[in-house]
């Protein structure tokens, strides 16, 4: 996905759509062919503050998915990753659910970061680092441990690490820097 304010895209009117407009025409555009396909609908009668309150709906779910899109950062699903590690897909959310590798549960997929694995590609195993520090939470937390708490950590920015984020200073930090970070935010949540 681009960020940015402006993507090069063109509108509608031959102008540049930035990403609230991209959304906003993909969300109507979607809606539309919906709405057609599923007539009864459109004879129901629905009170105007129950479709407004569903599509605020719709619309905080599209900000909150690319929110956790921004935190996972570049990804692969749990089906994928069970391809290329000839494993079924229900191990790989096993592995995430129960902190074994770093990921997000979806509605409908498992999403796992790259920056987790010891080579670009995910066909290669978890690097040493991130099961040091998948050890620190799911030790450290025990029972309050979530997958979602590592994704969190390792995208915002952490002072042991002079601010900056650990999901980008991984190969530049030792272990034992990553290792303290993640440390001093187990003690932080299991207060």
């Amino acid at each position: 996905m681009r960020t940015g304010r402006a993507m090069a895209r063109a509108g509608p009117y031959g102008g540049r759509m930035d990403e609230e407009s991209v959304l906003a025409e993909a969300f109507a555009r979607v809606l539309h062919e919906q709405w057609k396909r599923h007539r009864q609908l459109s004879t129901h009668g629905f009170d105007e503050a129950v479709l407004r309150a569903i599509g605020e709906d719709a619309a905080g779910l599209a900000v909150s998915n690319l929110s956790w899109h921004l935190a996972l950062g570049e990804c692969v699903t749990a089906q994928s990753l069970a391809a290329q590690w000839h494993r079924a897909a229900e191990e790989i959310v096993g592995e995430v659910e129960s902190g074994h590798l770093v990921g997000l549960v979806g509605r409908h997929e498992v999403f796992l970061p790259l920056w987790q694995f010891a080579q670009p590609a995910p066909g290669n195993r978890l690097s040493e680092t991130v099961a040091r520090i998948l050890e620190v939470f799911r030790t450290g937390l025990d029972d309050l441990f979530s997958p979602d708490t590592v994704v969190l950590w390792a995208a915002t920015p952490q002072p042991e690490l002079e601010d900056q984020e650990p999901r980008k200073v991984l190969s530049k930090v030792s272990p034992e820097e990553l290792e303290w970070s993640a440390r001093v935010t187990v003690a932080r949540l299991a207060q």
